[in-house]
């Protein structure tokens, strides 16, 4: 009896030995197939981004195992950020809930994803993840990129979550399985966004200086999970510098407020190039750890800056109006607004066909579907993959009508070509639209009133570069 089932314990050893080898040679392989999906997503995400910059590509190792950390705020859209800056096809660990479906666990696995379980999934599901881990371990041995968060879940802000220990021990076991000989390399990369869940906003993503884990190796034969720790505590602290950090819990929304308030005057008065997307980044970074160093040194004056911030913010507010129109105020002259209303005309004819052929599969999502999404750092991703589905199917219904109209496949073929880029110059269009509309709305206000908000919002500049000088 002992026999039979030691010999039945061989068996099934063996099964999940060749599971796991089939299923990392599917992982392992470069795919035509992912790559012609990465093209189009990535052609995609363009699209939906006014600005992608992306610094530090020559901190990815070649020919080494990878495995990326980021920081993660925006739900699937920080996985595209990485996938879509890089060359790799590399390896994603995602909450485990997102497989539960037979269709989802196909298309995620095509598109190289694994499930990770947490508590929530169940304590039964944990034992899961040892065999996760070791198809993982594996890719890693055949110098192959992984990429997972060590937050674990994401914000919606401009903060990090505490960071959990996967990175760690799946770097440490896979290094000590080797002798610390395989050379594994963690590449910390940080994301920004400069609006979470609009469309056409800029995004960075900076990857930075690579962590050799074999470092590591005298802590961790001392002492395993202090190693995991320490590394923990590494990763953490070397993607803090690549993205904007708030580190308060009790002002983050006037920590928020500040920044796009003051982030460009502040970019100025520092001899940054406004223009300059990163520079920006660069001066908005620096202004939130001078603003925390008021707040930990100078309480008394950090509190009159918030209450001042505050007040100004519930002012505008009650008005119906926005800070970006305040702003704009002293700028809306009438003979600007008059060269900018008669370029708005003359590019009319531009965006309505623009707009004819994209509106409907830009706001299906947004005005009927997205009030279902509870959880806002979601809203992006809901938005961008219902359009990956929403738009071709609207492009083929209108180059049908165009066809059937004009019976060229050549109009018809270039029509469906550049029916995308008219999306994006109409969106465009519309921003301009609006920002003149807006300018017309300021300008019937009380003008003693736009000159008051107009004061208070300079007062509250003025204070912030005064105490953070």
């Amino acid at each position: 009896m002992v026999g039979n089932m030691a010999h039945y314990q061989r068996i099934d050893n063996c099964l999940v030995l060749v599971a796991q080898t089939c299923y990392c040679l599917t992982m392992n392989n470069w795919s035509v197939g992912y790559e012609a999906i990465r093209t189009y997503v990535r052609f995609a995400f363009w699209l939906s981004h006014k600005r992608v910059v992306v610094t530090g590509r020559n901190n990815i190792p070649n020919g080494k195992p990878i495995i990326f950390a980021a920081n993660h705020q925006n739900a699937l859209m920080d996985p595209l950020a990485i996938s879509c800056t890089n060359s790799l096809q590399s390896l994603w660990l995602a909450r485990a809930d997102i497989f539960k479906s037979k269709a989802a666990r196909s298309f995620l696995k095509y598109i190289k994803m694994l499930p990770v379980y947490r508590i929530r999934d169940g304590k039964d599901n944990l034992s899961n993840n040892e065999q996760i881990f070791g198809q993982v371990i594996q890719l890693l041995e055949d110098k192959q990129s992984v990429a997972l968060f060590p937050e674990a879940a994401h914000s919606g802000k401009r903060q990090m979550l505490p960071h959990r220990k996967a990175i760690p021990r799946i770097a440490l076991d896979a290094e000590a399985k080797n002798n610390f000989a395989l050379g594994l390399q963690i590449v910390p990369v940080g994301i920004n966004y400069s609006h979470y869940w609009q469309f056409s906003r800029t995004l960075i993503v900076h990857y930075g200086e690579p962590i050799e884990v074999d470092r590591y190796k005298n802590a961790w034969n001392e002492n395993p999970q202090k190693a995991m720790l320490s590394l923990r505590d590494e990763i953490h602290d070397k993607i803090i510098p690549l993205t904007i950090q708030i580190n308060s819990q009790t002002f983050y929304q006037e920590y928020e407020d500040l920044r796009q308030l003051a982030g460009e005057t502040y970019s100025k008065t520092k001899h940054f190039d406004k223009d300059n997307t990163l520079n920006r980044f660069y001066a908005e970074q620096e202004l939130i750890a001078r603003i925390e160093l008021l707040e930990n040194t100078q309480p008394e004056q950090f509190g009159r800056i918030i209450d001042e911030t505050r007040k100004y913010f519930q002012k505008i507010k009650e008005n119906h109006l926005t800070d970006e129109q305040i702003g704009k105020a002293g700028k809306a002259k009438w003979a600007r607004l008059f060269v900018q209303i008669t370029a708005g005309i003359i590019t009319l004819p531009v965006f309505v066909l623009g707009f004819v052929f994209n509106a409907i599969p830009f706001f299906i999502p947004r005005e009927i579907f997205l009030k279902k999404v509870k959880d806002t750092a979601f809203m992006s991703t809901f938005n961008f993959v219902a359009g990956l589905v929403l738009f071709p199917v609207f492009y083929l219904i209108g180059v049908s009508l165009i066809f059937a109209l004009t019976g060229s496949s050549v109009i018809s073929i270039v029509s469906f070509i550049l029916m995308p880029f008219a999306g994006k110059l109409a969106f465009s269009l519309l921003q301009f639209y609006k920002n003149i509309l807006k300018c017309l709305i300021t300008k019937g206000f009380n003008n003693n009133q736009i000159k008051q908000l107009t004061q208070q919002r300079d007062e509250v500049i003025r204070s912030v570069l005064k105490a953070t000088s």
